[in-house]
């Protein structure tokens, strides 16, 4: 009974130590499976680092990479030969394995600097080496790694004196089988760090592009002409209306055409000369209200041009404005004003305009009457000016012509600056001038015919008094209404 209890005991334990051992054996086999990837990707790593092995080791410069404790971690062929070992027996060793200590010293201390300065260095070293003097050019810079930490030092020399030094190569060392079991968890941890910043970086790209789409249709639909130019003054997008007025398509513009190709050679200095100031005022706008637009058919047409850069970005926008169609209106605008102004000023009238009472303007003839000047006549009221009899018969207030467009002609008389009088035929109309009710008076000087009709009445009168007198005497009156027809009859 006792030896059935035991082997019933025994059976038990060993029941539970195979319970016990099933999860050990899946275990193991996930190890397996882990380190078999391991394995692989080891073995790409190895191949891959081979590759790069092999292309260093052809090169002619001596290349050498050495951690933040300079200590050498890998080394070209050409750097190995150089110190007269292989490059696996000078991994893990540093400058005092293979330099006297005063020079393995001065190379360890220039390590740290560069380490602290966090910048390259060039410089020139001259040795002697088994009796003769050897000049290196080399360069040593600070290696980081993907967070921006330093992680040591690279150099690269080659002999400057009678030939050229193989360039150094880089090369890690891999750590034992336990050093990087120990360490996975912490390559995991940093490998889901970089996915996650990985997936970051592309949801902002995916927005930016989102963003820029959306700008893109905003672009297309604008109302006005306009291009975006890149750093190198190629348009890379024209919109429709930069379609319509040059009379290039999109494919005939976008990356092949600079901006300058559509301007005069004044034009483009001028663009020419905004960019070159783009360093010093980065945020400066060129704003050209007068362009040429030199457009497909081979017509120049006028634009307002506006030239600005994009902030946070190497590329250029420009919009356009035609004002072709403006501008010969102006042109004509102009023309039209030199020939009134023409007109005005060589008019046999006098133009006067009276505002409030005050002379607010006159042409040059009004100025030759009365001897004058513009000042002089606006100092004080024009009615002044007018002779006193007549002042009544002008009229410079606007509320009594508001209801007529034109008035009757009327005379009157102004005195010049010598007190002589000049009778004035006067037409007068309502107009606005600076926003304001005014008189314009049209007058004409007929002083001379006025003196004419004067001589000639006054040389008349003798011979008038004379028929008067005659007609007493030979048609006397005789009571019986004979005077009447003499009258009729005379």
């Amino acid at each position: 009974m006792m030896k059935a209890d035991e082997t019933i005991e025994k059976l038990l334990t060993i029941e539970k130590a195979v319970h016990e051992m099933v999860p050990l054996r899946q275990e193991i086999m996930e190890m397996k499976e882990a380190e078999a990837k391991r394995q692989k990707a080891m073995e790409e790593i190895e191949a891959t680092g081979e590759k790069y092995r092999i292309l260093l080791d052809h090169l002619p410069q001596k290349i050498f990479l050495k951690n933040t404790n300079s200590v050498y971690t890998f080394c070209n062929q050409s750097y190995a030969a150089y110190l007269k070992n292989k490059p696996e027996e000078i991994a893990g060793k540093t400058d005092y394995d293979f330099h006297p200590a005063e020079w393995a010293e001065k190379l360890v201390a220039e390590d740290r600097r560069i380490l602290a300065a966090g910048s390259p260095e060039n410089r020139e070293e001259q040795f002697v080496r088994e009796g003769k003097s050897i000049v290196f050019h080399t360069v040593k810079t600070p290696v980081r790694d993907g967070k921006g930490e330093a992680m040591g030092i690279l150099g690269v020399s080659w002999e400057v004196t009678d030939q050229k030094r193989k360039e150094e190569e880089l090369k890690k060392i891999c750590e034992h089988l336990e050093e990087t079991l120990s360490g996975r968890e912490a390559e995991l941890q940093w490998a889901n760090k970089l996915l996650q910043q990985g997936m970051a970086e592309r949801r902002m790209a995916e927005e930016r592009l989102k963003e820029a789409e959306g700008l893109r249709r905003i672009f297309e639909k604008m109302a006005t002409p306009a291009v975006m130019i890149e750093e190198n003054g190629v348009l890379s997008q024209a919109n429709s209306e930069f379609e319509k007025l040059s009379g290039y398509s999109k494919k005939e513009v976008e990356g092949k055409k600079c901006l300058m190709d559509f301007f005069t050679q004044t034009d483009s200095k001028r663009i020419a000369e905004y960019y070159g100031r783009q360093e010093a005022t980065p945020g400066a706008v060129l704003r050209d209200p007068k362009c040429q637009l030199l457009v497909k058919n081979g017509d120049l047409r006028d634009v307002s041009l506006t030239l600005s850069k994009i902030p946070d970005s190497k590329r250029s926008v420009a919009s356009l404005m035609d004002i072709t169609e403006t501008k010969r209106t102006e042109e004509r605008v102009e023309e039209l004003e030199e020939i009134f102004d023409s007109i005005i000023q060589n008019m046999h009238e006098s133009i006067v305009l009276i505002q409030d009472g005050v002379l607010k303007f006159a042409n040059p003839k009004l100025f030759e009457i009365l001897g004058y000047t513009l000042e002089e006549l606006s100092s004080k009221p024009f009615r002044e000016f007018v002779f006193p009899e007549d002042r009544e018969r002008v009229e410079n207030d606007p509320v009594n012509l508001s209801e007529r467009e034109i008035s009757r002609p009327c005379s009157f008389r102004l005195v010049d600056k010598n007190g002589r009088v000049h009778w004035m035929e006067n037409k007068e109309t309502l107009i606005q001038w600076e926003k304001k009710k005014a008189v314009l008076h049209f007058l004409t000087d007929n002083t001379h015919r006025k003196q004419a009709q004067e001589e000639l009445c006054t040389s008349i009168e003798p011979f008038r008094r004379l028929v008067d007198t005659l007609e007493k005497y030979l048609f006397p009156s005789n009571g019986n209404g004979e005077e009447h027809e003499r009258l009729e009859l005379s």
